[in-house]
């Protein structure tokens, strides 16, 4: 279970530290790299696939995110996924509730902005996000036992959605696809085999989120109000899609606030702390932020899919990201407890969770807020 913080400590953090392994250096990039993955997405040789893996170490050391092409998803239904959520979250706010949060054991369904309960948290600056949520169904021969709401998602019934269900969950075999094959490159940068992580992902945790950012006023918006504040993800990894409205920035290794604008076509993917803990903070798990700010007003969309490891794995330092002058920096911990532990509270909050440990590349300073 992660240790977490309250938002109160998540405001006063300031710089951002290098905390690579031993003579790692982290380089202040001020655009995200570009790779195309798709010689572990098509037969290829051990050379492409070398130099791939090559690239995706740098960019997983230096920032922790890069853009993503030669996925496979053709970008016309990036752009069909955009007007379903839009469909989705412009319904009447009763139609929306129809399939909320608090109505299903697994979480799975809609949330409004402040959480699960916002009545709880009115003396909060929430996030100002909608989102709705949804999972995969089992998988053959998948082991019963706590599958973090897989086969449990809501779908709306308002025959306007027709079509949204089959559509989304098209979406999601896509990606599973592509996370597994995204995983071997992952192994191959890491000096491990390349299918070192496919048993660990076998039965892939994951969760499929849209989140829904109405305008903010930035003469109105209070200082530590964001689209979604400053957070690092929970799990293995994320991709991302987003519309052509921008927003996204995250942190480089200066400090510095870059953007993480558009690039059509692409995915964008980001460590999570589960990789982070695994490769004793190689990788870097890196905060970000979005904030909707456009001169039309117009409400902005994106959609992670969240990858983590099946429910049984124990998250432990890998053996070649630790070395006697490198020891662990992490005790082993369960992949889901992590996961669950963090997501709860920003059900809870209607701000995202953030453990203590992911905080720990941050210096301290109470007078400062994030910039």
């Amino acid at each position: 279970m992660a240790d977490l913080m309250n938002s109160h400590e998540v405001e006063s953090l300031a710089d951002f530290v290098n905390r690579g392994g031993r003579d790692v250096v982290r380089a202040a990039v001020s655009t995200l790299p570009l790779i195309d993955i798709s010689p572990f997405m098509n037969p290829s040789t051990g050379e492409h696939r070398a130099r791939t893996a090559a690239h995706l170490r740098e960019a997983c050391i230096n920032i922790g995110f890069f853009y993503m092409t030669g996925h496979g998803i053709p970008e016309a239904e990036f752009a069909e996924e955009i007007a379903w959520g839009h469909r989705f979250f412009e319904q009447a706010p009763e139609e929306k509730m129809k399939v909320h949060k608090s109505l299903a054991a697994s979480n799975l369904g809609f949330m409004n902005v402040g959480g699960v309960n916002p009545e709880l948290n009115k003396d909060k600056e929430a996030d100002l996000k909608e989102t709705f949520t949804f999972n995969r169904l089992p998988m053959p021969g998948e082991p019963q036992g706590y599958r973090m709401g897989v086969g449990e998602s809501q779908w709306p019934r308002n025959p306007e959605l027709a079509g949204f269900e089959p559509f989304m969950m098209g979406q999601i075999d896509r990606r599973i696809v592509l996370a597994q094959s995204l995983l071997r490159a992952f192994a191959l940068s890491l000096d491990l085999p390349e299918d070192y992580f496919d048993a660990s992902h076998r039965y892939i945790g994951c969760n499929f989120t849209f989140n829904y950012y109405p305008t903010m006023d930035p003469a109105r918006t209070k200082r530590t109000q964001w689209g979604i504040s400053p957070h690092t993800d929970y799990g293995s990894f994320t991709l991302l899609s987003q519309d052509s409205l921008g927003g996204l920035e995250v942190r480089n290794a200066l400090g510095d606030w870059i953007g993480v604008p558009p690039v059509a076509g692409s995915l964008v993917v980001n460590i999570g702390d589960l990789f982070a803990r695994w490769t004793n903070d190689l990788y870097t798990s890196n905060f970000h932020r979005a904030v909707n700010v456009n001169p039309e007003g117009k409400a902005r969309i994106s959609v992670p899919f969240f990858v983590y490891p099946h429910a049984s794995v124990e998250i432990e330092c890998l053996a070649t990201c630790q070395c006697p002058d490198n020891p662990p920096r992490y005790e082993p911990v369960n992949a889901v407890e992590y996961v669950r532990s963090l997501i709860k509270r920003s059900y809870e909050t209607g701000r995202p969770g953030v453990a203590r440990e992911s905080v720990s590349r941050l210096q301290r300073d109470s007078s400062a807020r994030f910039r």
